[in-house]
C-alpha cells in the first residue's frame, strides 16, 4: 500500500511537472508570435538605368524588374512591440537617378532578439518593382532570403544568411552567399560578364542551351557537375575545378564556392545545346 502511495505521489509530480513544461512553452510561444507591425508603401521616380541601393539586416527582400521609370516601395516592419518598433526606421535617400533604401536599428538588442522559431523578432521585409535596366549595385541582405527577377541591368546581390535567387536576369552579375543556397539562371550571357561564389551552400547556375561563354569553376571541397558535356576535375579530396568554352567562348563566367557542391545547367528552353571545349584549370 506505501509503495502504491509513493508510487502515485511521483506520478502526480511528474504529471505536474509535466503540465507546468508545456504551459510554459505554450506561454512562450504566444509570447514570441504576439508581435506588431506597421507597414510603408510609396513609390519614387528614378531614371531608367538609375541605381537602387538596399540594405536589410533581418526579414527578406524581393526585387522584380517591370517596364516603368520608377520604383514601387512595399514594406513591413515587425517587432515584439510598439515600442520596439519605434527602434527600427526605414532610411531613404532618394534622387531622380539613385535610390537608397537601409533598416536601422536603433537599439542593438533588438537585432539580434529571435522568436521561439529562431527567427528575428524586429525585422523589415521589402518587396521593389524596378525599372527593368536599373542597376542593383549594393542590394545586402544579413539574414533572410533574397530573390531577384527580370532585371536586364547590372545587378550586384549578397545574401549571408539566406537564399539569393536570382531569375530571368541578361546583365552583368556579381552575387555572393555565405550561408545558403545560390540559384542564378539568365535569358542571355553573351553581353556581360558572370560572378557567383559561395561560402557554405550548394551553387546552381542555369544557362541558356545555347549560350556562348568561357565557364571557369572551382570548389575547395564540393562536386562540379554540368549538363554541357565539360570535363570537370572532382578527383581531389581537395580543390575541384572546371574550365571550357560553350560556343563561340567570349563572354566569363566565374562560379567559386568553399565548402558546397555547383551544379551548372542547361535551360528547358528547346534551343540547340551549344558544342562544349574543356581545357585547362581556372585561373579563379
Amino acid at each position: 500500500m506505501e509503495a502504491n502511495r509513493r508510487t502515485a505521489t511521483w506520478a502526480g509530480v511528474v504529471l505536474g511537472i509535466t503540465v507546468a513544461l508545456l504551459l510554459n512553452v505554450v506561454a512562450h510561444a504566444d509570447d514570441s508570435d504576439r508581435t506588431v507591425t506597421e507597414e510603408l508603401h510609396r513609390t519614387y521616380p528614378l531614371t531608367a538605368n538609375g541605381t537602387i541601393k538596399l540594405e536589410n539586416i533581418n526579414g527578406a527582400a524581393h526585387i522584380t524588374a517591370w517596364d516603368q521609370n520608377e520604383v514601387k516601395l512595399d514594406a513591413i516592419k515587425r517587432a515584439f512591440d510598439a515600442e520596439e518598433l519605434k527602434t527600427v526606421e526605414i532610411e531613404i535617400n532618394d534622387r531622380p537617378d539613385f535610390l537608397s533604401i537601409r533598416t536601422q536599428y536603433h537599439n542593438e538588442q533588438t537585432v539580434y532578439r529571435p522568436d521561439h522559431h529562431g527567427a528575428m523578432v524586429a525585422a523589415v521585409e521589402y518587396t521593389l518593382s524596378v525599372p527593368r535596366n536599373a542597376h542593383l549595385d549594393g542590394i545586402t541582405v544579413i539574414n533572410g532570403a533574397l530573390d531577384v527577377s527580370g532585371s536586364t541591368g547590372e545587378v550586384r546581390a549578397s545574401c549571408i544568411n539566406g537564399k539569393l535567387a536570382a531569375r530571368g536576369l541578361s546583365g552583368s552579375v556579381k552575387l555572393s552567399t555565405v550561408n545558403g543556397l545560390l540559384e542564378a539562371s539568365f535569358d542571355h550571357v553573351e553581353n556581360s560578364p558572370l560572378e557567383l561564389s559561395s561560402v557554405n551552400g550548394r551553387v546552381r547556375l542555369t544557362l541558356p542551351s545555347d549560350a556562348n561563354a568561357r565557364i571557369d569553376a572551382s570548389t575547395v571541397h564540393g562536386s562540379i557537375q554540368n549538363d554541357f558535356g565539360l570535363q570537370a576535375d572532382n578527383r581531389g579530396f581537395v580543390g575541384h575545378w572546371l574550365r571550357g568554352e560553350l560556343g563561340s567562348g567570349g563572354n566569363p563566367i566565374r562560379v567559386h564556392n568553399v565548402n558546397g557542391p555547383i551544379k551548372i545547367e542547361h535551360a528547358k528552353d528547346g534551343r540547340a545545346l551549344s558544342p562544349a571545349r574543356s581545357s585547362g584549370q581556372p585561373d579563379i
